[in-house]
């Protein structure tokens, strides 16, 4: 007799939880989401492809094709401080200069670019940080660098922010860059060194 009842409760307890699932599943569609922050919308998907592409391009070392998809007056942030003290590139030469001479002298052999995210975001109002408006794409991924005598894995944030001809016009990047001293025994960002 105690089972019957224990298998009667049960079986009510189902019922009510699924006629609560399904209930909520059809009144899901009938709601609106109203945005938290209506500065900010959801970018057309094309621009994480493009923000995609072009981190699969730095990652295969292919900087020329990679500075293809660069503004001439891109600047590339580093992740070494704050807002006021990190260190920038400024201009497509300058930025495409560098990669390259890091690429020939620091020892890498390659970088392996997955597990990526990129989120498309459309900016109405002025970015703090930037000044900017328009479309950035916020990307965290899985890089695995190899040098000459270390591997080196990491996840990294990238944010691409893309001028009015979708070409990108700056870049913030963020990671820790100790194991990468560490391994290359130098540190590229270092001034009085370089």
């Amino acid at each position: 007799m105690k089972n019957k009842k224990s298998m009667a409760r049960l079986i009510i307890i189902v019922s009510c939880v699924t006629i609560f699932i399904i209930t909520s599943c059809s009144n899901s569609s009938e709601q609106v989401a109203t945005p938290v922050n209506k500065a900010f919308a959801i970018a057309a998907p094309a621009y994480s492809d493009l923000a995609a592409k072009a981190l699969t391009l730095f990652a295969s070392l292919d900087i020329d094709t990679w500075a293809s998809m660069l503004s001439d007056d891109v600047e590339y942030y580093f992740p070494d401080g704050d807002a006021g003290t990190r260190t920038v590139l400024k201009g497509k030469k300058k930025v495409t200069d560098f990669w390259k001479n890091w690429k020939a002298t620091s020892g890498i052999q390659s970088m392996t670019y997955t597990n990526h995210v990129d989120i498309p975001v459309n900016s109405q109002d002025k970015l703090a940080y930037s000044g900017l408006t328009g479309v950035l794409v916020i990307s965290y991924f899985s890089n695995k660098l190899v040098y000459n005598n270390a591997t080196i894995d990491l996840r990294m944030n990238f944010v691409a922010h893309f001028n009015e001809d979708s070409l990108i016009d700056r870049y913030y990047t963020y990671y820790d860059r100790t194991k990468i001293v560490q391994a290359t025994k130098t540190n590229i960002l270092d001034t009085k060194k370089n």
